[in-house]
């Protein structure tokens, strides 16, 4: 291919730097094309770009650089609005401040997705991701008895699911609010 041809072009730019960093296995080549693909708006190609980075970052013990290119694919995902990919990248960007003991950016990650996802609707993501935020507090000795963010989100998700005829997943929402309470102490 003669990439030479159309090396003006912001598209074949990206396709030559993502061949490079395939072929190469670089991980900072991976950067380069995720930051290009983003600031072009081809936000799906961006996340793949930094999750490539992330990867071979993370057998060389790069976890800063891994952690910053997580960091990235998250935000990315964010700002496109994909739920569900979001959910993917914080909880593995989560896991990786918990594997540097930085428990409180991993509550962070977690409540970020969780205020992400309640702003998006996606209530039992949302509840899913504050649960981890109380999780990795309680581990770290807080008193989460009054860390009510769960209940909100599973209180919304029940009225969520009432309001579409779904009654069962509705109960199962409600069951799971008396069932975070006894977790965290909230109640006997």
């Amino acid at each position: 291919m003669n990439w030479e041809a159309v090396k003006e072009d912001l598209y074949y730019q990206g396709r030559r730097l993502e061949m490079d960093a395939r072929r190469g296995s670089d991980p900072n080549l991976w950067v380069k094309y995720a930051e290009l693909k983003t600031l072009k708006g081809s936000y799906a190609l961006g996340i793949h770009g930094y999750m490539n980075a992330a990867r071979l970052f993370e057998p060389v013990s790069n976890i800063d650089s891994s952690v910053s290119a997580y960091e990235h694919a998250l935000s990315t995902a964010m700002k496109a609005g994909y739920k569900e990919l979001s959910v993917i990248l914080a909880y593995r960007l989560a896991e990786f401040h918990e594997k540097k003991k930085d428990w409180g950016a991993c509550v962070a990650v977690y409540e970020r997705l969780g205020t992400f996802c309640e702003i998006n609707n996606a209530y039992f993501l949302a509840a899913d991701a504050y649960e981890h935020a109380a999780e990795i507090m309680a581990q770290t000795g807080k008193d989460v008895k009054n860390y009510n963010k769960p209940v909100e989100l599973w209180e919304k998700n029940a009225k969520y699911w009432k309001a579409t005829g779904h009654e069962d997943d509705a109960e199962w929402s409600r069951r799971h609010i008396e069932l975070y309470k006894k977790m965290v102490g909230m109640i006997p």
